[in-house]
C-alpha cells in the first residue's frame, strides 16, 4: 500500500472512561491554581529586579577583558572606580570632499570651535586648538567629555548637544560645502549605544511571537496563553540575571539583549511542542486534565533534553577568559531553565484553568478531532523523502556545502568602527581622520611606567618606543595614579594585523628596559581582546560539541544517531555562517566581525539547531516502539513537521529582532542565529535528517537492540502511543 499526501489520516479513537484517570492528571487537577499563583508572585517579585538590570551592566574594558593583561591594568589605572569613569574624547573634523580647505574654511572651523563649546553641554571640557592636516584637506579639534558615573547620560547628551551646536555655528559661518562630523571615542560609543533597548526588544519579541502564534493556531485567544507564559518567564529570568550580577558575574548589554530573545524564543518553542501534543490528546481524552497530563508525559523528555542541550552548551562558556562570555553562560543558561520550568508548569496550569474554549473554533474532542491534526503538507513531504531519501540527503548536503563557501568573505576585525552602523556620523568622521591624518592620531597607545620611574626613565622609554618599527611618534603624557606615562602613535591602521605585531614588539622592547612597563590604550585593548577570543574559541568549540553529543547519546540511547546528528549540525553551522557572511557584506554593508562573535554564533546555532532534531528524533524513537524505523521516521516527520517549523520561525524571528540594535556585533549574532535556525528547521530537520535515518535504517540505533512491532498497538491501550498520523507499516 502506498501512502500519499492526499490520504486521509485514520480517525483517532477516544479512550474509554475507565482509563481516563492517572496520577499525573490528578496532580495537574489539584495544583493548577497554586502553580498559577506561584508564578504570578515570582513575576511580581522579579519585575523590580529586572527593571534594575541595566544598573548592574558593565560595558567597560574590565567587563570584557581577562584580568592580568596590560590593557586591563592600564584601563584599571585610568578608571580605578567604575562609578567614576575617565573622560571620553570627541573629535570634530572638518573637510571639503576631495578639495583642500582654504583660509576661510579654517577660520570658520575656529569659529565653530568657539561657538559650539562656549556654552556647550554639561561635561564638555575646554577644546583644543584647531589642527590642519599636512595635505591641507582636513582640520580638527578635540574636546574631552567627563561623565559623573558609569550609567549617566552625560556623554550621550554632550555629543548630541555638540552636533546641534556645530550645525548652527556652521550655518552662521556661511561656508557651503564645508562638512563637519563629530567622531572620536565619545561619538563612536554613542552611535554604538541605542540606550535602553530592553523595552524595545521585549515589545518586538512579543509582536513577532503573537503574529506567528495567530498564524499557527488561527484562534482569537489561544495565542495569548503561550505569550503570557513567555512574558512571565522573561521577567523571572531577568530578575535572576540581576541576582547573578550582584553575585559577581559580568552582565553586559549583549548578555541582557540575548537573554530576552533567547527566553522568549525558547519558551514559545516549548509551548508550541506541548500545545501540539495537547491538541492531539484532547481528541482522545474527555477530561482536559488527563489530556494535558498525557501531553506532559509524552513531551517532557524531549523538552528536558532540548533545554539540557542548550544549557550545557551555554555553561561551556564559563571556561572563557573573556569576562563577558564567561558571564553570559550561566545568565543565559538560567534563562533557558526558567523558560523550561514555566512551560512545564504555568502553561499547563493556564490551559486547564481556561479549558477547551481556548482552542475555538478548532477545539478537538473525542470523536471530533478537528484541530487535533492538519498534516497534509507534511504528509506530502514525508512521502517525498520516503521515495527519494538519497536525493534529499545529497541535495541538502550540497546546498549547505555551497553556502559554506561564503565563509571565504568572513574576516575578523578589531576596529571599533566595525561595531557601529556604517552610516553613522562617527564612522564618516573617523574615515576622514584616517584619510588625512596619521593613522595612529585618533587611537594612541598609553604606555605606563613603574611608580619608581624618573625623567631619565621616561626619555629612555620614548627613545625605545620610537625605535620600534611602526611607531610614528612617542611623547610624555599626563600621569595615571601617580605613574608616568607616554602617548604613542602608530604609523598604520591601529586596529589592523600590522598594528597587532607592532604592539607586541613594543611590549617586548619596553619590558627589556623594565618588566613592569605596561602598554595599553584602545588599540591594545582590541589586540588583547582578539587574542583572548581566539584562545576561548579553541577551548569552547570542542567542549560544546562533546557536551551536546553526550546528551544526545543519553537521550536517544545510541552512538550512531548522535554522531549523525552532530555531523548535520556542524555542516548546517558552516552553511548558515557562510550565508550570514554574504548578508553582512552585501545587504548590510558591515565590516569585519568581532573576534568573539564566532563563539556566540557557534554556541547558539549548535545548541539551538540540534533542538529541532531532538524533537524529531524523540518522536521517531517513540513511534519506533510500535513499528519499523522507516514507518517511525515518516510518522514522526508528519506529526512534528508543522509544529517544529512554527517553533523555528518563532525562534528565528525573536533572534532577528536583535538586528534593530545599533551594536553591529549584537545585530550580527541575531541575523546569523536567525538564518541558522531557519536552515536547521526547513532543510536539515525536514529533509536531511529523516533521509539519513531512512538510509541508515536500524543501524541508526546502534548499539541499542531496539525491536519494534510491525503494527501499532491498539488505540485503547492506556500504555501505548496513538497519534493522528498512523502510517501503514508497508509504506513504500
Amino acid at each position: 500500500m502506498r501512502y500519499t499526501s492526499t490520504e486521509t489520516p485514520p480517525r483517532i479513537e477516544p479512550l474509554p472512561p475507565t482509563s481516563a484517570r492517572t496520577r499525573l492528571g490528578t496532580v495537574v487537577r489539584r495544583a493548577k491554581w497554586p502553580v498559577l499563583l506561584l508564578w504570578i508572585i515570582l513575576a511580581v517579585v522579579a519585575t523590580p529586579l529586572a527593571d534594575k538590570l541595566g544598573d548592574v551592566e558593565r560595558n567597560d574594558a574590565a567587563a570584557y577583558l581577562p584580568r592580568g593583561l596590560d590593557s586591563s591594568k592600564v584601563a584599571q589605572l585610568a578608571e580605578p572606580d567604575p562609578d567614576r569613569p575617565g573622560a571620553e574624547t570627541a573629535v570634530i573634523v572638518f573637510s571639503r570632499g576631495s578639495g583642500s580647505l582654504d583660509d576661510a574654511d579654517v577660520r570658520a572651523a575656529r569659529g565653530v570651535r568657539t561657538d559650539a563649546t562656549a556654552s556647550g553641554p554639561a561635561g564638555v571640557g575646554r577644546p583644543s586648538d584647531v589642527q590642519v592636516s599636512e595635505d591641507g584637506k582636513a582640520a580638527l579639534f578635540t574636546v574631552d567629555i567627563q561623565p559623573v558615573h558609569e550609567d549617566d547620560d552625560i556623554v550621550a547628551d554632550a555629543v548630541a548637544g555638540l552636533r546641534e551646536n556645530i550645525e548652527s555655528a556652521l550655518a552662521e559661518a556661511h561656508r557651503p560645502g564645508l562638512d563637519v562630523h563629530v567622531a572620536g571615542e565619545a561619538a563612536i560609543d554613542v552611535d554604538n549605544d541605542g540606550g535602553d533597548v530592553d523595552a524595545a526588544l521585549m515589545l518586538t519579541s512579543m509582536v513577532i511571537v503573537a503574529i506567528l502564534l495567530l498564524l499557527t493556531y488561527r484562534s482569537p485567544v489561544l495565542w495569548l496563553i503561550p505569550l503570557i507564559g513567555s512574558v512571565l518567564a522573561v521577567q523571572v529570568a531577568r530578575g535572576a540575571a540581576y541576582g547573578l550580577a550582584k553575585a559577581g558575574l559580568s552582565v553586559t548589554d549583549i548578555s541582557s539583549a540575548i537573554l530576552i530573545v533567547l527566553v522568549f524564543g525558547a519558551a514559545t518553542d516549548y509551548a508550541l511542542l506541548l500545545l501540539n501534543r495537547y491538541r492531539e490528546e484532547l481528541a482522545r481524552y474527555e477530561d482536559k486534565h488527563e489530556a494535558i497530563a498525557e501531553a506532559l508525559r509524552r513531551t517532557t523528555p524531549a523538552l528536558v533534553a532540548s533545554a539540557g542541550t542548550v544549557t550545557a552548551g551555554l555553561l561551556c562558556l564559563m571556561i572563557a577568559d573573556l569576562a563577558g562570555l564567561r558571564g553570559l553562560g550561566p545568565i543565559a543558561a538560567s534563562g533557558v531553565v526558567v523558560a523550561l520550568a514555566a512551560m512545564l508548569t504555568v502553561l499547563p496550569a493556564l490551559l486547564v484553568c481556561c479549558g477547551r474554549w481556548l482552542l475555538w473554533p478548532r477545539a478537538p474532542r473525542p470523536g471530533r478531532e478537528q484541530g487535533a491534526s492538519d498534516h497534509r503538507v507534511w504528509r506530502g513531504i514525508a512521502a517525498f523523502v520516503g521515495r527519494l531519501p538519497h536525493f534529499a540527503a545529497i541535495a541538502v548536503t550540497l546546498l549547505l556545502a555551497g553556502a559554506a563557501t561564503g565563509l571565504t568573505s568572513l574576516s575578523s576585525s578589531a576596529d571599533p568602527l566595525d561595531k557601529v552602523p556604517p552610516n553613522s556620523e562617527s564612522v564618516t568622521g573617523q574615515r576622514v581622520l584616517q584619510d588625512h591624518f596619521p593613522s595612529g592620531v585618533s587611537a594612541p597607545l598609553t604606555v605606563v611606567l613603574p611608580t619608581s620611574a624618573d625623567s631619565t626613565d621616561v626619555q629612555r622609554a620614548v627613545t625605545t618606543a620610537k625605535a620600534v618599527d611602526g611607531v610614528a611618534a612617542a611623547a610624555p603624557d599626563d600621569p595615571l595614579q601617580g605613574r608616568r606615562t607616554l602617548s604613542v602613535e602608530l604609523s598604520m591602521d591601529p586596529y589592523g594585523d600590522e598594528a597587532r605585531s607592532t604592539i607586541k614588539a613594543l611590549r617586548t622592547e619596553l619590558r627589556q628596559q623594565n618588566g613592569d612597563i605596561l602598554v595599553g590604550g584602545t588599540p591594545a585593548v582590541q589586540t588583547d581582546y582578539q587574542d583572548a577570543a581566539l584562545e576561548d574559541t579553541k577551548r569552547i568549540v570542542p567542549l560544546v560539541l562533546d557536551a551536546v553529543t553526550i546528551i544526545l547519546g543519553l537521550l536517544l540511547r545510541s552512538i550512531v544517531a548522535p554522531l549523525m546528528l552532530m555531523a548535520t549540525v556542524v555542516l548546517s553551522f558552516a552553511g548558515s555562517l557562510g550565508l550570514s557572511a554574504l548578508v553582512f557584506d552585501h545587504v548590510f554593508d558591515f565590516g569585519g566581525v568581532a573576534g568573539d562573535m564566532f563563539i556566540y554564533i557557534f554556541v547558539f546555532l549548535v545548541a539551538l539547531g540540534v533542538d529541532y532534531n531532538i524533537f524529531l528524533m524523540e518522536r521517531i524513537r517513540e513511534e519506533r516502539a510500535h513499528g519499523t524505523t522507516r514507518t517511525a521516521v515518516l510518522k514522526g516527520l508528519t506529526a512534528t513537521g508543522g509544529v517544529i517549523t512554527a517553533a523555528g520561525l518563532v525562534l528565528a524571528g525573536t533572534f532577528s529582532a536583535l538586528a534593530q540594535l545599533p551594536d553591529v556585533t549584537v545585530a550580527e549574532v541575531g541575523i546569523a542565529v536567525g538564518i541558522g535556525v531557519l536552515v536547521d528547521t526547513l532543510l536539515v530537520r525536514s529533509f536531511q535528517v529523516p533521509a539519513l535515518v531512512l538510509l541508515l535504517g536500524d543501524r541508526v540505533w546502534w548499539p541499542s537492540r531496539h525491536k519494534g512491532t510491525s503494527a501499532a498497538a491498539p488505540a485503547n491501550s492506556g500504555q501505548t502511543s496513538t497519534t493522528s498520523t498512523e502510517i501503514p507499516s508497508d509504506f513504500t
